[in-house]
């Protein structure tokens, strides 16, 4: 019996050679590549002048990234729909290459050397209103003697059209920075004060004490954004955490996402107004009431504040507000609905 199955087997295998012939099995089972299987590439277009090609400018552009030149950055995406590998954002162009072709299309005569140390893709959800892919870029620039001139900490955020495909979309982004870039070194209004710190996000926590005429409120915040110093306006968003003591009630409560618009009025202050809609529960004090409904045990309120914060450029450490608050009470509703407060905030910025 033995025999005859090793027989059956070796004639199986002949006729199997026989049908597919043996390149023809190797290309048709062959695995894949390590690193074609763990990785994927979406490559991105970026049009170039072709009366650029191989023309270059005075000024020197150095990509001290730590990601290879041609490459953007690096995503995640699902091989086969369910297995997540890295994606490599590839330009068809180094990048250095492609600022230096805007920088011949511009007719830009400086001369010295702009280097990009950072550029980071990255999704943000914060900003309810104006939620999507951020690209945050910090480039420096130097004279041809090394002494540096003035730094950029670029933020741009751009809407996503309809039906875009994500090469197309990433391709706006690396035009757009390349050209404000441009446009800035044109303008030639340099600044020789550079961001002190590493670039990178930084971490803000603040408290908003509020003070109302039968009790007092605190709203508790934190962030991780990139710095917005050189903005003259921004929006952020961020989690909330809500106290509420009155005389006759408490409320705990969280913010869905608490939405802050900033202006810079001076190096040393900003503005900012801020609005959220809240959602919790409440305990009241024995003895006000005779009957309570079931819904007033929930604390659900909208709030809109406005105040002046004292937080110089590039500022590290402590600082502090004040400003005036005012929410709508939509439960519970044994209780004033409108309320104004006076409101002061004090938190701590760590680049």
């Amino acid at each position: 019996m033995p025999r005859r199955f090793l027989i059956n087997v070796a004639a199986f295998i002949s006729f199997i050679s026989f049908v597919f012939p043996q390149n023809h099995l190797a290309q048709k089972f062959k695995l894949p590549d390590v690193n074609t299987f763990i990785s994927d590439t979406l490559n991105i277009q970026i049009p170039i002048d072709s009366n650029t090609i191989g023309k270059m400018t005075p000024l020197k552009v150095v990509d001290s990234r730590d990601l290879q030149g041609d490459i953007l950055g690096i995503s995640q995406t699902k091989k086969y729909k369910y297995i997540p590998v890295d994606q490599y954002l590839a330009l068809n162009q180094s990048l250095a290459d492609l600022f230096q072709a805007r920088f011949v299309s511009d007719s830009l005569e400086l001369t010295g050397t702009l280097h990009v140390s950072k550029l980071i893709l990255w999704w943000d959800a914060s900003p309810v209103l104006d939620k999507g892919l951020c690209l945050n870029a910090y480039t420096t620039y130097h004279d041809t003697s090394g002494a540096p001139l003035n730094d950029w900490l670029w933020e741009i955020r751009l809407k996503k059209a309809k039906k875009e495909e994500e090469a197309a979309y990433l391709s706006r982004f690396v035009q757009e920075l390349i050209k404000q870039q441009s446009e800035a070194l044109i303008k030639g209004d340099f600044n020789s004060e550079f961001y002190p710190h590493l670039y990178r996000r930084q971490l803000m926590y603040w408290s908003e004490f509020i003070f109302f005429k039968d009790g007092y409120g605190v709203n508790v915040h934190f962030t991780l954004d990139f710095p917005p110093d050189q903005k003259s306006s921004w929006k952020r968003g961020s989690p909330g955490l809500f106290y509420r003591k009155s005389d006759i009630h408490e409320s705990i409560a969280i913010g869905g996402k608490d939405q802050q618009w900033y202006r810079r009025l001076s190096p040393d202050w900003i503005a900012k107004t801020s609005s959220t809609f809240r959602f919790g529960f409440n305990n009241f004090e024995g003895g006000h009431f005779d009957h309570l409904a079931y819904q007033n045990l929930l604390y659900v309120n909208i709030s809109g504040q406005a105040s002046l914060e004292y937080r110089p450029t590039y500022h590290k450490g402590l600082f502090g507000g004040f400003g005036l608050y005012t929410g709508y009470n939509i439960l519970p509703d044994v209780i004033p609905q409108f309320e104004l407060g006076l409101l002061l905030s004090v938190g701590v910025l760590l680049p």
